[in-house]
């Protein structure tokens, strides 16, 4: 075994085994509510783009999307890939707590969840907005962990996954503005 892929069991095993067992619903809830809470926050950023403010909300939506899309491209991509097996295929001490079935490297929960929280973040949206989305999303790449479907490299790697998205996509959008005004 390469000493990566050693570092990467030795931290995943206390965090799934040191878990609060009786908190496991809330985990799964948690690891469950990633794609409607993106679905949602989407649908109602678009809603907002057509209703109030259209200028900004509709460069925010863009964004969000394009950060959204090209991670989720990104994430399918490797996941098939590398194909890498799941931690509790791969150690019998870690228990299945989810429904995973795809490959494990990288963490699609994670790269959604960091997606929309990075893209809130970095389109200037209020910090009352992201802050709870950061938290969100940190909670549930915590939870695909404790759950036993990913290890820590396939969440970590989701969410710089998302950081590149974000910065790339909104560096895009500064220039485009500065072209504009020039």
């Amino acid at each position: 075994m390469s000493i990566l892929a050693e570092f990467d069991i030795q931290l995943l095993r206390p965090i799934h085994h040191c878990r609060i067992e009786s908190l496991d619903n809330l985990l799964l809830w948690l690891s469950g509510s990633t794609y409607y809470v993106a679905a949602g926050i989407i649908l109602c950023l678009g809603i907002a783009a057509l209703l109030h403010n259209p200028q900004k909300f509709r460069h925010s939506f863009a964004r969000i999307l394009m950060m959204l899309s090209s991670v989720i491209l990104a994430v399918l991509a490797l996941k098939y890939t590398i194909l890498r097996t799941r931690p509790f295929e791969a150690y019998s001490d870690i228990e299945n707590l989810s429904a995973a079935t795809s490959p494990s490297f990288p963490s699609g929960h994670t790269a959604v969840a960091f997606s929309i929280a990075l893209g809130f973040m970095f389109s200037g949206i209020n910090r009352l907005y992201y802050l709870p989305l950061l938290a969100w999303a940190t909670a549930v790449a915590y939870s695909r962990m404790a759950l036993g479907a990913h290890f820590p490299s396939d969440v970590l790697t989701s969410i710089a996954n998302a950081l590149i998205a974000a910065l790339l996509i909104c560096r895009q959008g500064q220039n485009r503005s500065q072209n504009m005004t020039v």
